[in-house]
């Protein structure tokens, strides 16, 4: 018979059991789902690397050889060195068309993935990027012509072979700040083909694999003794864009992809435990009629235990097998414009043991406390409805003349309200955390924003970007920034040093700038031109915090070819810059040469400007300032897709935690209101009393949730140190979050409303004898 009377009463509690499964299933949902965006990422380019063997260091230089190559395989924790010849190219009849051209002597390090074909095995062989390939209608063995941009040579190669590479990932550079696949590519030769240009075995860059566990640190150190002034630049994996894209744009949101699915998991057991909690609670007169019959306490334990395993059951498997397709969406989002070699998105079992373990634990865990609390009743006691609370004189009745002035209405919501703290306490700390990971995600919305707008708007204010070749004369330049139709010019040099402190040092690029820039700020946000420091430099916090350096200490540069140190104080330390600046009068104190690498100008005729550059061979490339900033913005847009999709779930979590508290709290005053009713209330005025609780606890919890997730929200922010995002707080956040909030309780309440018509006045009103 008790498990008839199970079956009976899986449909008396169907809308309950079903909202608690909801709250378990979209908790799931995001924690498996947000979870699986870093495993499958991790995955997916951690097979890639290993697969292609990339490299984890990118060490420049200048007169590099096989000497040099044999000398760092020597040292410990290297295990793989491929030194290669890095050059710039283009179609011999588009200019337009350019690759990076890589000469090598094998394919031990950074192997490219074949698509088509193989890799060359002659001097007489080229393999290319399989889009730029296609692009140009080049198919295996076509001949195709090269010019190496700069120095006149032309190649004339036979396609061996289409396919992908780790390294150009992202393929993007100074001229190509958005990949473009089809018109920027990359190709690789026998290091024989472009042994001309530095001579026999002589090469500009060599690769290196190290053992997981060799700091970078030390890495860097030894690079530096062995190799001396011949280093211009050690670039590590997590440092190069091209390479490392996917996984920063990954890292950029795995404070969010942990942080709120933590807190969302948090609010739904919240939910959980509370509603299992008053689910079997309300089921006593249940418990006491199985134990006046007989049944064992251990079966009238399983009888409720199963209500919490169905929940678990019928919850867990649809969100984790959902939570795939969120984390495949986000991938493929931010995946965009990186090449990729076909991939495929995986479950994260791991994040579903955590997700199975605590939805068992908080369903089964406060089912079973709660039954085991109500078996140890006699079946006379619980049978009996649980007596309300006893009422007790509030602070507002204490004070008379207010007192008196209040109607009924108002004096019942108060005493109804301290009657039931543990009601009054759950709906508005649900409520609260609901609306601050609505609000949290609006918020972080903004923030990212506010970031795209000062790169779009603040930051770049010129109207061409130029990009100069490196061996440009001051006369060349100056001829530049007068050139016809140039309104405004600011010229800016980077190069890369080496920084020094007294136990650490750290490879980086130091950017020249004039000594106050207003057509390219270093600082997105700032609103007017900048003046760079007259004594220090201005240092990247990271960095800063890499070398242990604050504001007013000393780093000290070395330069490539130069033995010389220099010591320099720390101005600054701004979050949004990259590397170091320093204004172009004080790299002139140190007695430094200034050959600029890009200008910025402005111009009243960007056609009649574009016409001048294309006749100055001191020019490699430029772009306008909208391709420039909308490259930035897309890649940021892009990560956007995460946020939307905490703000739809987030959402949908407060309109389930809203509907199942306002309908806990009906049930639980069924009894009060059937009182109400047959003492003459009309249904309309009952429903006033009830529905305006609803809403009071509603607005409490959004005026709590308010400064909860401004707090959460500068927490996350701060946390996040790939993106230099800002705390903004704007009345449109609070506006949505406040409104998305409230029109669910409104909702709830109407569904509440017609509730009411249900009510069993005869049933309700059994008391305790």
């Amino acid at each position: 018979m008790i498990w008839k009377n199970f079956f009976r009463d899986l449909r008396r509690t169907a809308s309950r059991l079903i909202s608690v499964s909801i709250i378990t299933m979209i908790a799931v949902v995001v924690y498996t789902g947000l979870s699986g965006i870093i495993y499958n990422v991790d995955l997916v380019m951690g097979d890639y690397y290993a697969t292609q063997n990339t490299a984890d260091y990118w060490i420049t230089g200048t007169g590099l050889d096989m000497t040099d190559c044999r000398d760092l395989s020597e040292l410990e924790g290297i295990t793989g060195v491929q030194p290669r010849v890095v050059l710039d190219g283009e179609d011999r009849y588009d200019s337009g068309l350019t690759l990076t051209l890589y000469g090598v002597p094998d394919f031990s390090i950074n192997t490219p993935y074949i698509v088509e074909g193989r890799l060359p095995q002659s001097s007489r062989e080229i393999f290319l990027s399989d889009q730029y390939a296609a692009a140009q209608g080049l198919e295996l063995g076509d001949w195709y012509e090269i010019t190496l941009t700069g120095l006149g040579i032309h190649l004339r190669l036979q396609v061996c072979g289409t396919g992908k590479d780790p390294e150009c990932l992202y393929n993007v550079n100074a001229t190509n700040p958005s990949p473009d696949l089809s018109r920027f590519g990359f190709a690789y030769v026998d290091e024989e083909v472009l042994a001309d240009v530095l001579g026999p075995h002589r090469y500009n860059q060599i690769c290196v694999t190290t053992e997981e566990d060799l700091p970078a640190a030390a890495f860097r150190t030894a690079v530096d003794e062995e190799l001396g002034s011949k280093v211009v630049n050690i670039l590590a994996l997590k440092d190069n864009q091209p390479a490392y894209s996917l996984m920063e744009a990954k890292n950029n949101l795995t404070p969010i992809l942990t942080f709120f699915p933590t807190l969302f998991f948090l609010c739904a057991v919240l939910m959980m435990v509370s509603t299992m909690n008053r689910l079997i609670e309300n089921a006593r007169m249940d418990i006491g009629t199985f134990k006046a019959l007989g049944y064992y306490d251990s079966t009238i334990l399983v009888y409720y235990l199963l209500h919490a395993l169905l929940v678990v059951v019928i919850g867990f498997p649809i969100g984790a097998v959902l939570g795939k397709y969120i984390s495949a969406l986000i991938v493929w989002t931010i995946a965009t414009g990186c090449d990729l070699p076909p991939y495929t998105i995986v479950h994260d079992f791991a994040a579903w043991g955590q997700a199975a373990g605590l939805t068992a634990l908080c369903c089964l865990g406060s089912a079973w406390l709660v039954a085991r609390s109500l078996l140890k009743e006699s079946p006379a006691q619980c049978m009996r409805p649980k007596p309300p609370k006893n009422a007790k004189t509030v602070l507002l009745e204490r004070i008379g003349p207010l007192w008196r002035r209040l109607g009924f209405n108002a004096k019942y919501i108060i005493r109804n309200t301290f009657r039931n703290k543990v009601r009054m306490l759950t709906c508005v700390v649900g409520i609260a955390f609901c609306m601050a990971l609505v609000f949290m995600a609006f918020a972080i919305k903004d923030s990212m924003d506010a970031y795209s707008d000062a790169l779009a708007q603040n930051q770049n204010s010129y109207d061409v970007m130029v990009d100069l070749n490196t061996g440009v004369t001051e006369g060349q330049y100056n001829r530049l920034t007068t050139a016809p139709g140039v309104t405004a010019a600011e010229l800016e040099m980077v190069t890369t040093c080496w920084l020094y402190t007294f136990d650490q040092r750290s490879t980086t690029t130091l950017t020249v700038s004039e000594d106050t820039v207003s057509l390219h700020l270093y600082d997105p946000y700032a609103d007017a031109p900048l003046a760079l420091p007259e004594d220090g430099l201005v240092l990247e916090q990271l960095l800063a915090e890499e070398l242990g350096v604050e504001e007013g200490d000393t780093v000290t540069l070395r330069f490539t070819g130069d033995n010389r140190y220099y010591t320099l104080k720390v101005a600054q330390v701004n979050r949004c810059v990259s590397g170091a600046y320093v204004s172009r009068s004080l790299w002139r104190s140190l007695g430094k040469a200034y050959t600029p690498t890009a200008a910025y100008l402005t111009t009243r005729d960007p056609v009649a400007l574009e016409t001048s550059l294309d006749r100055y061979d001191f020019v490699d490339g430029w772009q306008d300032r909208e391709t420039v900033t909308r490259a930035a913005v897309d890649k940021m847009n892009n990560t956007s897709m995460v946020v939307y999709i905490l703000i739809v779930f987030g959402g949908g979590l407060a309109c389930i935690v809203i509907y199942n508290l306002g309908i806990m709290s009906f049930f639980e005053q069924i009894r009060s209101l059937a009182t109400l009713m047959v003492l003459g209330f009309h249904d309309r005025e009952i429903k006033r009393l009830q529905l305006s609780e609803n809403l009071i606890f509603a607005v409490a919890g959004v005026l709590c949730g308010i400064p909860l997730g401004i707090a959460l929200d500068r927490f996350l922010i701060l946390s996040i140190t790939a993106m230099p995002l800002q705390v903004v707080i704007t009345p449109r956040a609070v506006g949505l979050a406040c409104g998305v909030t409230m029109a669910f309780a409104l909702g709830v309440n109407r569904i509440i409303g017609r509730k009411m018509r249900e009510i069993d006045m005869l049933g309700a009103l059994k008391s305790v004898e």
